[in-house]
């Protein structure tokens, strides 16, 4: 049973390494992010071959753990954006917490308007996060850890490749405007795109990335009383 569960936890190590190692040499498109193609291999050879997802999600529960030491390492995000924080505080926060809470709520309202499930509910509501946040928040109210890791993902990617063009459609422009657009849309695949593109702007979509994080961890709780959602 060990050794199995050590073939599990190294075949998704594996996966990820070749997903990263395609995405180099395809020039690192957001559509290819690591994390979405070694999941989507993943979840083909689970089909394929049959395993319970209950099995699979008990042999990598130590990858998981792998989570809790990146959340707290986001922290080292904010000790070098302090700078930035400190030079415009009232719109970045601003744009945080109006992003935060319009990501949560039109996913909930919406989820509620055709009467999806509370635990679909949860998942949706936490798809604006990065994954290790996302999971975590997941847990808190409840919400299928899965469904919000694979939310948090595809939200990243479809943010990557949409938000870029439609501030050059709108003629936005500006490393503080850019990257605080897509660290709160796309997170970190769309932040990890921008280090290759806009280095000041990567920046503000890092620090963004994370204070969004810390407002939903906040605010999402609330929100639920306040829609009278069903609580754990």
């Amino acid at each position: 049973m060990i050794l199995i569960d050590a073939l599990i936890c190294g075949s998704v190590i594996l996966a990820f390494l070749v997903a990263k190692r395609l995405a180099v040499r395809l020039g690192n498109p957001p559509w290819a992010s690591p994390v979405l193609v070694a999941a989507l291999a993943v979840g083909a050879v689970l089909w394929a071959t049959g395993v319970p997802v209950t099995r699979f999600e008990a042999a990598t529960a130590p990858l998981r753990l792998a989570l809790l030491p990146a959340i707290v390492a986001l922290g080292a995000v904010i000790h070098r954006g302090r700078a930035l924080i400190a030079a415009q505080p009232g719109p970045l926060f601003a744009a945080v917490a109006g992003g935060s809470i319009v990501g949560v709520g039109s996913a909930v309202a919406l989820a509620r308007l055709f009467d999806l499930p509370p635990l679909l509910v949860a998942g949706l509501a936490t798809k604006t996060l990065t994954t290790p946040v996302a999971v975590a928040v997941a847990q808190r109210v409840g919400g299928p850890v899965p469904l919000a890791a694979a939310l948090a993902v595809l939200t990243g990617v479809i943010g990557a490749l949409l938000v870029p063009p439609l501030l050059r459609a709108c003629r936005i422009r500006g490393s503080a405007v850019s990257g605080v657009a897509i660290g709160q849309s796309s997170h970190l695949v769309g932040t990890d795109w921008l280090t290759r593109h806009d280095a000041r702007a990567a920046t503000w979509s890092a620090v963004t990335m994370v204070l969004t994080g810390i407002a939903v961890a906040l605010l999402l709780p609330l929100l639920w009383r306040t829609l009278m959602l069903p609580t754990p």
